[in-house]
């Protein structure tokens, strides 16, 4: 094992592409080249437990061993017997920003919460129509009924309800929603 261990990190981020496309391009034929991924991930793990010494092209080195990987999925009785194949659309790794959409998500927790704590100041009428027209997005004529008013009056009631509660919540607070 070598003494100082490779940024892994930057070697997948540089090479990945290449891993994935070798990949696919095996995997194909029996119609699974949606498991390039996965074959990647584990000549990864493959390649982080047993670091090779002397490298000199780390790119030939992790493609190797995503095609080795790829080979090991092709030989199993399971996939020998797949399903139909795939295009090469699926050579390339979903580059998708999961970190944006979860920074995203917990930010509507958080305002959500920051909402249901003030909700208290509302009385029962205003806060069944924040929370159920509002919130929740149910038709006005369904809350309307519920509550025995006519619809324009739950739109009414929700814009107080809304304005309520601006006045209890903080300027940061609102600032955030």
């Amino acid at each position: 094992m070598p003494e100082t261990q490779p940024d892994w990190a930057a070697l997948y981020l540089k090479h990945r592409d290449a891993m994935h496309r070798v990949a696919a391009k095996v995997l194909r034929e029996a119609g699974i080249a949606d498991q390039a991924g996965d074959a990647v991930q584990e000549a990864m793990m493959s390649l982080m437990a047993s670091p090779p010494d002397d490298v000199r092209e780390w790119e030939a080195v992790m493609v190797a061993t995503a095609k080795r990987r790829a080979l090991d999925r092709l030989r199993s009785a399971a996939v020998r017997h797949a399903g139909p194949e795939l295009g090469e659309e699926h050579d390339h790794a979903d580059l998708g920003d999961v970190a944006e959409e979860v920074a995203e998500a917990a930010d509507r927790q958080r305002a959500a919460a920051e909402v249901w704590d003030h909700l208290a100041v509302l009385d029962d009428r205003h806060r069944k129509v924040a929370w159920e027209y509002v919130a929740l997005e149910r038709p006005r004529a369904e809350v309307a009924e519920e509550l025995g008013v006519t619809p324009a009056r739950v739109s009414q009631m929700a814009k107080a309800a809304l304005e309520q509660l601006r006045d209890a919540m903080s300027p940061e607070e609102v600032a955030h929603d």
